[in-house]
């Protein structure tokens, strides 16, 4: 019975150190969950301030600058030299662009204008803008893109009729001028604007006066090139 007694007490025992063991084991489990992570953060601080940490790398401001403005050109010229004007942020350079290819660089004056003078324009059809840059070399968006065409040939004056050196004669004082010109070409008559029908040729009355009559007729471009033709006709009644 002695011996019975003993072995339940050392059993009971024997349960109660494993059931100290369990609780013991779980407890440290929870308490390295809890803490452990910080513990392991602080450390690996305390390492990179022994250690200096790397410096951070700061992205830079991007600097935004408004595109400038160029002021209308004529539509055509016959020049090949032109004035190009425009205006921007002050203390900027503008960069003039003649068909893409980068041609001036100028400074944009405290009023916030620049103007440069253009002399390798092409014949034909010429493309101008421009963009701005501060001193860092950052640029501003392209300008409003001006079309300009160089023209320098002079316009075709075709006349039908009347030929050079004729008299008329009798009641009717009026001679008929027909003829053709060029795309957004005007003709004129001592003067006198002509109406150009839809294929270019013309159909104008003049009146004439008694004895010799000079006429000159004036074709006109839209680029100020000029044709002209003259007929000489005298009317006698």
């Amino acid at each position: 019975m002695t011996s019975t007694r003993f072995g339940r007490i050392e059993e009971k025992k024997q349960r109660k150190r494993l059931v100290l063991a369990i609780v013991g084991s779980i407890a440290l489990v929870v308490f390295l969950f809890i803490f452990g992570f910080k513990l392991l953060v602080g450390f690996s601080l305390l390492v990179e301030r022994l250690h200096g940490a790397a410096p951070q790398t700061q992205n830079p401001t991007q600097t935004i600058i408004q595109p400038p403005t160029l002021d209308p050109l004529p539509v055509a010229t016959k020049s090949s030299s032109l004035f190009v004007r425009g205006s921007g942020q002050s203390g900027l350079t503008a960069i003039v662009y003649v068909n893409d290819a980068e041609t001036k660089n100028i400074s944009v004056t405290k009023s916030g204008m620049f103007t440069t003078q253009l002399t390798n324009l092409k014949d034909g059809v010429n493309t101008i803008s421009a963009k701005l840059m501060d001193a860092k070399g950052n640029l501003s968006d392209l300008s409003n893109v001006l079309t300009v065409e160089i023209k320098q040939k002079q316009p075709t004056l075709e006349l039908t009729s009347p030929n050079d050196n004729i008299s008329i004669l009798g009641d009717n004082n009026t001679i008929t001028i027909n003829g053709k010109t060029d795309d957004n070409a005007t003709v004129t008559v001592n003067g006198r604007f002509v109406v150009i029908k839809s294929d270019n040729s013309f159909s104008f009355q003049y009146p004439l006066n008694e004895g010799q009559n000079k006429l000159t007729i004036i074709a006109t471009d839209d680029a100020g090139n000029t044709t002209t033709v003259e007929r000489n006709i005298t009317y006698q009644k």
